[in-house]
């Protein structure tokens, strides 16, 4: 019996209805507690945060000088690694190679919090500490926003009087190489309380506030502001949906994921998870935590979002030392790489190329033999490929993936950011 790909809508309809489950990539997951195989839990904290290293998270800082704390996902515990050499607080740390980087954080105490000058680097392969570089004098701030990019520290924002005020835009540069750091154009809006993320080569900064007395948590920044490292400039975006600082905030392929935070409207911390399309520069709400928290650690292992401690309650109070993660679909990377259109076009023989469509027919007894291709804007093929399926085979799901993927890029183009 022979079908033409007039029909195939049908057939892929009843695929995807036979093949639905927990472990289909559209099926929206929930959260779930991280519990760890010996029995081992981590320490309640607030104001620390989190990296991931390999395999592992760490869980470093928090008021009070709480130890350094390392989850293995192949080793399924959580490890004690000691204290800090002083108390480091409202700060993000950032991977240099093999070493756990700490510039532009606080230390003691509440309202205005002194600046550590120094950055901490703290030694994965060792677990040691050492003290580094200090930043330039006349940019000394804290509970800064920091990440790497192609070798080097990015330092943005912050404040320069802790929970006083103080709010600033800097933006700086620091080579590890050199020692040397540089200014960068400050970025729109000032803001404290955050962590920024790098996708591809853009750096998006979300979330936050500018802390003043006598009400710190007032004064939430709404714009997300972005830095492309190509063109050297700044642009504000689509405003974050739910306005809050103290939230965490991770890359997952082109989403920006902030989840948690503290507002002032809200006596308890918020489980509100959110995440941001810098391509499609759309903004989604993703399942709520099942507990509110604000000032934890956070981070992606193998397409899971773990979030790490925190406080339950706006301001300090209320530390939790639980954890939850969540499933997340799987997203190719937004790389740094040329752009699909500096691309040569491979175009498929004429006879074969269709648009968005099966080309030849189907047997139901037996096999597809078909080509899927894109077009770019001009309306030239840009890749090929041939799949060959049997019902009920496991190449059904294979072709239909390949031509959700083909409809996804013609609807949103994933590229690469310039």
């Amino acid at each position: 019996m022979k079908l033409t790909s007039s029909v195939l809508a049908a057939v892929l309809l009843t695929q995807v209805g036979m093949s639905a489950s927990a472990d289909d990539p559209l099926t929206e997951h929930q959260w779930q507690p991280l519990q760890s195989r010996d029995g081992s839990v981590l320490t309640a904290r607030h104001e620390a945060a989190g990296v991931v290293v390999g395999d592992a998270i760490y869980l470093i800082g928090g008021r009070g000088n709480r130890p350094v704390e390392r989850y293995s996902v192949t080793r399924g515990q959580w490890e004690n690694l000691g204290l800090a050499p002083l108390e480091l607080h409202h700060v993000q740390p950032v991977v240099l190679g093999t070493d756990i980087v700490l510039a532009g954080a606080f230390t003691c105490c509440y309202p205005e919090e002194k600046i550590v000058a120094e950055m901490h680097v703290f030694d994965t392969l060792t677990d040691t500490w050492r003290v580094g570089d200090s930043m330039p004098v006349d940019r000394l701030r804290g509970s800064t926003a920091a990440v790497a990019h192609q070798g080097r520290l990015y330092l943005l924002g912050g404040n320069t009087r802790g929970h006083s005020g103080g709010a600033v835009a800097w933006f700086d540069e620091y080579d590890p190489a050199t020692g040397n750091w540089r200014r960068l154009p400050d970025a729109p809006n000032a803001r404290d309380h955050f962590s920024a993320v790098m996708i591809g080569n853009a750096l998006v900064a979300a979330a936050g506030r500018q802390s003043s007395m006598p009400n710190p948590a007032d004064n939430p920044v709404q714009a997300v502001d972005i830095y492309d490292f190509d063109s050297g400039l700044w642009r504000s975006v689509s405003t974050i949906p739910t306005p809050r600082a103290g939230a965490v905030a991770v890359a997952h392929g082109q989403d920006v994921i902030i989840a948690g935070g503290e507002i002032n409207t809200s006596s308890v911390a918020l489980n509100v998870v959110e995440a941001y399309d810098i391509v499609a520069d759309q903004w989604r709400t993703l399942s709520p935590m099942s507990s509110g928290r604000h000032g934890s650690g956070g981070g992606v292992i193998d397409n899971r979002l773990l979030m790490l401690s925190g406080a339950s309650h706006i301001g300090g109070s209320h530390e939790t030392g639980d954890a939850e993660m969540l499933q997340l679909p799987e997203m190719a990377d937004v790389v740094d790489s040329p752009a699909p259109e500096t691309l040569e076009p491979v175009n498929p023989p004429e006879s074969e190329a269709v648009t968005g469509e099966v080309a030849g027919e189907i047997d139901v007894g037996g096999g597809v033999e078909g080509h899927v291709t894109d077009q770019d804007e001009a309306g030239q093929g840009v890749g090929q490929s041939t799949s060959s399926v049997s019902r009920g085979g496991a190449g059904g799901p294979l072709l239909l993936m390949a031509l959700m993927l083909a409809a996804l890029r013609r609807e949103r183009p994933l590229r690469a950011l310039k």
